[in-house]
């Protein structure tokens, strides 16, 4: 290899030596006199070189000779410069010698020839014994700068890659039954009367009775091979939480409810009820037409072309309420299994569950909630069909996944990924999760991904990564962000979720404040993502939110006329797109959260 570099760089190691040969003369070798001849010792005098040193050594004979004259010098000595034509001789010359370097040599013009005289040798020049680049000092020197070259050459080659940082560690949570509803069942299945479990059939019913003795059948392909998406978990359990009786009395207490939550509840529940359609939808655009009283209607009307989104928000508020879907049920059983059946009747076959039939738009923000309510469905209804469409719905949102790891508003490839929009799609595939499918491998690692592009370390959320709402943050977003990295896994005892939970309480439910929601995300759905993050995180962060909206959100319910129970649409673009159905469905789920779900803390059995 030192060879090889040599051979290359021969050229200008060659004059880095030369370099320091120079440097390292001696200062005597300097003397005032101008520097001789660069000729070598072996090369042939020139003819006036000849004459030169002839005349010198013919005066040298007579008399100590002197140092010849600089050109323009006089003498001052006295002495007088005579000029002597040199004898003449017709000897044989010889090459003479060239003169010593201690004296100059002034050449002189003669046409006489010069004697015949022996070769003289004086003293070599100094730079004729000078140091070779073999000295010690300069191959230390070479050796060094060599070897530090090629040291910086092979630096990146022997630099071994940087290991990729680890994985980031993921917390499983299985959702388990709430300890106090577990006596509820040891009283309605005594072991005397093994029978009466068939008191579970009118939670079953479903019209269509073929599918259920057909579960597969040959036409419905899809649904043979959606298992292979999300894998079913033996260990899930499909009893419901503490929704009703003595368990929820127990969670209202121990979380923060009371008697005006439930009184707003149930206020809500019966707006939404008297408001839905024949068909079990709710119509955004003229619920209005459902109104009793025609001469002060309610106003708030919204989109049409989220009617499935709204509606499965309003599914959602009734079994988050106990009310399991049935037709032989009480009213508000029937009315969820009416919006239910409405929901499985506009699932297409690809799975995606659209606001009317046909080829209208697609969109994931109504889908992922709607995959929400039918999972929820099936996990209370323990009905296989049910099961089937929640299975079916679950892969569809495997399949819009962006390759980014996100969500758009649509299931095409986009590029762009929308963190609102993705939480939405972690609820219903957690959801899923407590109905016993697990998404895949692949799923998991592109949301990770995301999550982490999208929230930084310090818990600060970004809306999108293109297109609109790009880079954009805020504490609503930040919301959005903290309730999905917690049901997705992260612990609410991290650093992040205790970070971000303070910076929620710096923005606590201000209904004055909603007019720019650019400006100030103060809206029914912050307050609603924030109420069920910092419900998880629990502690003096849960007390003191929960008392801020008991206090600014609950006087905002109607409790009179035709609007009694409901929710005024919030003043920019969000509650004009939702309008009044959708304002009180997240109303209702808001103060649903005491008992609807165990707080995440408890189910780690810590404390907040």
């Amino acid at each position: 290899m030192r060879r090889l570099i040599e051979r290359i760089f021969s050229r200008e190691i060659g004059a880095f030596r030369r370099f320091l040969t120079r440097w390292r003369k001696k200062p005597s070798s300097m003397s005032a006199s101008p520097p001789p001849s660069r000729r070598s010792v072996t090369e042939k005098p020139s003819p006036s070189q000849l004459k030169t040193h002839h005349h010198s050594a013919e005066k040298g004979s007579s008399k100590k000779a002197k140092p010849p004259l600089r050109p323009g010098e006089n003498r001052v000595d006295g002495t007088s410069q005579k000029k002597t034509a040199p004898r003449a001789s017709s000897q044989k010359k010889y090459p003479a010698s060239p003169p010593p370097h201690n004296k100059r040599v002034v050449p002189r013009k003669s046409s006489a020839k010069p004697n015949r005289i022996a070769p003289q040798r004086g003293k070599h020049l100094a730079r004729e014994i000078a140091k070779t680049p073999e000295d010690p000092f300069a191959s230390t020197v070479g050796s060094a700068v060599f070897h530090l070259v090629l040291l910086l050459i092979l630096i990146p080659f022997l630099t071994p890659q940087p290991s990729p940082p680890p994985e980031p560690s993921r917390l499983v949570i299985r959702y388990i039954p709430r300890e106090e509803s577990q006596p509820e069942k040891e009283t309605l299945a005594p072991e005397k009367t093994p029978p009466e479990i068939t008191e579970e059939k009118p939670v079953l019913p479903v019209p269509d009775t073929e599918e259920i003795s057909d579960p597969s059948p040959p036409g419905n392909t899809e649904a043979q091979t959606q298992p292979k998406v999300f894998a079913s978990d033996a260990d899930s359990s499909h009893t419901p939480t503490g929704r009703t009786g003595k368990g929820r009395v127990k969670a209202l207490s121990l979380h923060g409810g009371n008697a005006q939550t439930e009184s707003a509840v149930a206020a809500g529940i019966d707006w939404l009820i008297r408001h839905q359609s024949p068909e079990g939808n709710w119509e955004p655009q003229r619920f209005d037409k459902r109104c009793a009283d025609t001469e002060n209607p309610c106003d708030g009307l919204g989109y049409a072309e989220h009617q499935a989104g709204i509606t499965s928000l309003a599914l959602l508020a009734l079994l988050g309420d106990g009310h399991v879907p049935s037709t032989t049920g009480s009213t508000r059983e029937q009315s969820a299994f009416l919006a239910l059946s409405w929901l499985i009747d506009h699932q297409d076959t690809t799975g995606c569950i659209r606001s009317a039939k046909g080829d209208s738009p697609r969109n994931m923000y109504d889908h992922g909630i709607a995959t929400f309510a039918i999972c929820e469905a099936a996990q209370l209804m323990r009905d296989p069909v049910i099961e089937k469409k929640a299975l079916l719905a679950l892969t569809f949102i495997e399949e819009a996944q962006q390759p980014g790891g996100g969500w758009d508003y649509f299931p095409s490839p986009t590029l762009r990924n929308d963190l609102s929009i993705t939480g939405w799609q972690v609820l219903a595939i957690q959801a899923g999760r407590k109905l016993g499918f697990l998404p895949s491998h692949r799923l998991t690692e592109k949301l990770n991904r995301f999550l982490q592009r999208s929230i930084k370390p310090s818990g600060r959320a970004t809306y999108a990564d293109r297109g609109r709402g790009r880079g954009r943050g805020g504490y609503g977003i930040d919301a959005v962000g903290l309730l999905t990295r917690i049901i997705h896994g992260e612990s609410p005892h991290s650093l992040q979720s205790r970070q971000i939970s303070t910076d929620l309480l710096r923005h606590l439910p201000a209904p004055t404040e909603r007019e720019d929601w650019d400006r100030e995300p103060q809206s029914m759905y912050y307050w609603y993502t924030a109420t069920l993050a910092l419900f998880h995180v629990g502690g003096a962060a849960w007390d003191t939110w929960n008392s801020s909206l008991q206090e600014f959100v609950l006087p905002m319910q109607h409790t009179v006329g035709e609007k009694r129970g409901s929710w005024d649409p919030d003043p920019n673009w969000i509650g004009k797109a939702g309008g009044r159905v959708a304002q009180t469905a997240l109303g209702v789920l808001t103060f649903e959260t005491y008992f609807r779900y165990t707080p995440i803390y408890r189910q780690l059995g810590s404390k907040p």
